[in-house]
């Protein structure tokens, strides 16, 4: 979560490539400081406003008596108009420090909800989408929220509210993992939304490397890990397969791994299919260090493949968007910076900072200074969404 220090980097214009200089040493000491940080978290526009009851939201459970006090009612903007050119149903969310937006885009709709801010200093948020509500809790000991579609925010309770990860579970069932099990016989267990288990758990060896609190979603309803010398696995309930190299990117059917000889020479990047594990090596080599190894991985994979959207950490600690092609090995580099400005990253600061259509055609990010982004993935030119909006710091994706 706490960003690598990446040396000196620049970019061969004959090419497009990103190059990197040397710096594990630093990198290691950045990403001790990751992982204690982690563990220590266990058109014409018309504006309606609502004001919108405490009725059931059909998946909130004992959640919906719990209003949280004293809130604005939703306000939605009807921008008379489709937003970049969509006709199918996938909807946008993104997160500032007080509020939730929803962003229906074939129907020219934004929905403005008012989410108390978290009273954690810790900006390490997990914000999970689901059918009919968004969940937005960190990962330590504070009161986290649940907010369903078109109504106002309500205090999380119940299995979902506890510390630690809140990881979503299989697409379309529903479900989360949260922490589970002890200290002796660490554990992810799957509860649905209404706070009732699901099932299925996620059990790690006891005493062994993976270390549960660091638990993320692997892109397609399992959780990846890493440990204490940031080995990553894959895991799921009954199994655990350990991965390659460092994961920069994770997409719903591969993940995209830097890998290094033992002298962090000869470094590549490697596609890894989620389903089989087989590895296929891009054509261009990696540099010895890799764009921005963190964890949560920032990097975000296309739902079609094709192309990684990943941040490399340049002077001053500050983080440019890259696009790389997962056939040709060729990148582009966006000249979109994300994280806070003038490089003062925070642990978490960048954690779902970027996210892909369903269609794969544009790619949202939480830009630096808080300005939501829509990026054409194949002109990589940025387009407006032709209203204001509030500060945005995470987005997500309903498809």
């Amino acid at each position: 979560m706490t960003p690598g220090q990446s040396g000196n980097s620049g970019r061969d214009a004959r090419d497009d490539l990103v190059e990197f200089g040397r710096g594990r040493p630093d990198a290691g000491r950045w990403l001790a400081r990751s992982l204690l940080a982690f563990l220590g978290l266990a058109a014409a526009i018309t504006i309606t406003v609502h004001a919108v009851g405490h009725h059931a939201s059909p998946a909130a459970g004992n959640r919906a008596a719990i209003p949280a006090p004293q809130q604005p009612p939703v306000r939605v903007m009807v921008i008379g108009h489709r937003l970049l050119g969509q006709t199918t149903g996938w909807q946008l969310f993104a997160r500032g420090p007080d509020d939730l937006l929803r962003i229906q885009f074939a129907q020219g709709r934004v929905t403005e909800t008012y989410v108390p801010p978290l009273e954690s200093a810790s900006p390490a948020v997990a914000l999970v989408i689901e059918a009919h509500e968004a969940v937005i809790r960190s990962a330590d000991l504070v009161p986290g929220f649940v907010v369903p579609d078109g109504d106002q925010a309500r205090v999380l309770t119940g299995p979902l509210a506890g510390g630690g990860p809140l990881v979503p579970g299989p697409p379309g069932s529903q479900t989360a993992w949260v922490t589970s099990g002890s200290a002796t016989s660490p554990a992810l267990s799957l509860f649905t939304l209404t706070g009732q288990r699901s099932g299925p758990v996620i059990r790690f060896p006891e005493g062994g490397p993976q270390v549960r609190g660091t638990a993320v979603s692997d892109g397609r309803g399992d959780v990846l890990v890493i440990t204490g010398s940031f080995a990553v696995y894959d895991a799921g309930p009954g199994w655990e397969r350990p991965l390659p190299g460092a994961i920069i990117a994770i997409g719903p059917a591969s993940w995209l791994a830097v890998t290094c000889d033992a002298h962090d020479r000869h470094c590549r990047n490697e596609v890894i299919d989620a389903a089989d594990r087989t590895r296929r090596i891009l054509p261009r080599p990696a540099q010895a260090e890799p764009y921005y190894f963190s964890w949560p991985p920032t990097g975000v994979i296309a739902p079609d493949g094709q192309v990684a959207a990943v941040a490399e950490s340049g002077s001053g600690g500050t983080l440019t968007v890259y696009l790389i092609d997962l056939r040709t090995g060729r990148t582009r580099n966006l000249n979109v910076r994300i994280g806070a400005p003038g490089g003062d990253q925070s642990p978490g600061g960048d954690q779902q900072s970027m996210v892909w259509s369903p269609d794969s055609q544009w790619l949202f990010v939480a830009a630096a200074g808080g300005h939501l982004l829509a990026i054409n993935a194949r002109t990589g030119r940025t387009e407006p969404l032709g209203f204001r909006l509030p500060r945005v710091d995470q987005v997500a994706v309903r498809p």
